[in-house]
This record gives C-alpha cells, sequence and structure tokens, in this order.
C-alpha cells in the first residue's frame, strides 16, 4: 500500500474495485475515487449499464468488468482481470446490496435467498478473492457497505431479511479484520442510511402498500433521504487514511426531520 505526503491524496494511483458500481451508491463512490486520483474497476452484473457509466465517466483510469458477484468463481476472475488490467489492487469495496419489503411471513424462497447472496453472501466471495491480491501489494483497505437499518429500525418496515443480513455482514467485517490485521489489510464497515437510489422500484407494489402503512404507524416522521453523491464521497474518504490507519466504523445518515413519502417522493436538500 503506497504512502503519500499529507498534502497529496493517499488515493493517488491506488487500485480500487468498486462491486455494484452502475449506478447507486457503487457508481458515486467510484466517481469520488476517480476524483481523488484513484484508477477504478467498477464491477457489476448486466453489460449494458455498466459499460454506458464508464463511458460517462470520461476516464481512461476506469475499468469496467462484468461478473455475477454471487458467483465466487466470477468474483475471482474479476478480480483477477482488474490486476491483469492495473497491475495491482489496493482497495475493494463490497457495494452489492438489494432489498424487498415484504412481512416476513410472506416472503417467498426466491427473494430469501437472494437477500442473503446478494447482501452477504457476495462481499465474503469478493474478499476471498480480494486477499491474495491485497497480501501481494503490501496490505490494502476493504470496504463493506451496510445499512443503517441494523441500528435504526424506523427508516422503513417490513425490510427485516435485508437488514438481517447486513448486520450478518457487520459480524463478518468484525472477525476478518482480526484477522488481516498482520496482513496490513483493514477492513471498514460503511453503513449508510437512507440514500435515494431508485431501490423502490424493486418493491412487490402490495407488498410496498402495506409497508408503508405499517411504517406510519411508527410516527409520521422520519430523518430524511441522503443522495447517492453524499455517500460515494464519504465512503471514499475511508481510503484517505495513511497506512496503520483505517475507520473501521463509519455511518452517514440524513439528519433532516422529513415527512414519511415513499423514495419516489423524495427530492433533494
Amino acid at each position: 500500500m503506497r504512502s503519500a505526503q499529507m498534502s497529496d491524496s493517499y488515493l493517488k494511483d491506488q487500485v480500487i474495485a468498486v462491486t455494484g458500481a452502475s449506478r447507486g451508491i457503487g457508481l458515486a463512490a467510484a466517481t469520488s475515487l476517480l476524483r481523488r486520483g484513484a484508477r477504478v474497476a467498477l464491477i457489476a452484473r448486466h453489460r449494458a449499464p455498466l459499460e454506458a457509466a464508464v463511458a460517462a465517466l470520461g476516464s481512461p483510469h476506469a475499468l469496467a468488468v462484468v461478473a455475477d458477484v454471487c458467483d465466487r468463481a466470477a468474483v475471482a476472475a474479476a478480480l483477477a482481470t482488474v490486476v491483469g488490467a492495473f497491475g495491482r489492487l489496493d482497495g475493494l469495496v463490497n457495494n452489492v446490496g438489494f432489498q424487498f419489503a415484504r412481512r416476513i411471513e410472506f416472503m417467498p424462497e426466491a427473494e430469501v435467498r437472494s437477500l442473503i447472496d446478494l447482501n452477504f453472501v457476495s462481499a465474503v466471495f469478493g474478499c476471498q478473492a480480494a486477499i491474495p491480491h491485497l497480501r501481494a501489494a503490501g496490505g490494502g483497505r476493504i470496504v463493506n457497505v451496510s445499512s443503517s437499518t441494523v441500528r435504526h429500525p424506523d427508516e422503513f418496515s417490513h425490510v427485516a431479511l435485508y437488514s438481517a443480513s447486513k448486520a450478518a455482514l457487520e459480524h463478518f467485517s468484525r472477525e476478518l479484520r482480526h484477522e488481516l490485521k498482520a496482513d496490513r489489510i483493514s477492513v471498514t464497515v460503511f453503513s449508510a442510511g437512507a440514500t435515494a437510489t431508485g431501490s423502490v422500484a424493486n418493491f412487490d407494489p402490495a407488498a410496498l402498500r402495506e409497508a408503508m402503512a405499517d411504517w406510519l404507524t411508527r410516527g409520521a416522521m422520519f430523518d430524511g433521504a441522503l443522495q447517492p453523491q453524499t455517500v460515494g464521497e464519504a465512503l471514499a474518504a475511508c481510503f484517505e487514511f495513511p497506512p496503520g490507519a483505517s475507520a473501521e466504523f463509519v455511518e452517514v445518515r440524513p439528519n433532516v426531520p422529513t415527512p414519511k413519502m415513499l423514495e419516489s417522493d423524495w427530492k433533494p436538500p
């Protein structure tokens, strides 16, 4: 892991891979990392939106890598591609996340498995694939993106499996941090509050109405919503610590009392 003068970004020329990077928080983080001087591999499942995102960035230091992060072999191949293109790997952002709002009793098996695979298992596979490359680079950073629903149950209703899978990710990250200290690899849990990423489009309309009605029984107000750019900047900052220092836990949440509403009605502050 490279060093730098205090006046310089520690991200200069570092190679960071970001999963779930074709949109939302992942794309915002990739944008901020590039602006800070990093070389960034954007990883996502679907080629067209990923390549469109990289083209829009217009940077020779942005690389599109298509991979299903729930497939262990595909993740390993993706990171090998990154190292082949840039010569090393200094950091990984496990940003993939997906949620459905539905009462636990009625959640289909496919949704249960999808939530656990996308929000937890994909990050396990990402870490396993990244560790040898980070070790070969002399150290590095892993940032696992969690959710403030783990600690703040009033962010929305009927997202139990989503928050439980993120809680598993946080415990996994604590154990992994201990295992990797001797290799100079740090592990950060980055917890994001409500963010306008368009995820409401994934929800079943009937289940969404039921969840909204339940959410309102807890009170009429919530803390508002963040824009992806704000979250992406905060996430990129996790890589700005000098070697030997790290942010072990970061939580970024909105702080504007706001009438409860569906994400489709959120407005930028």
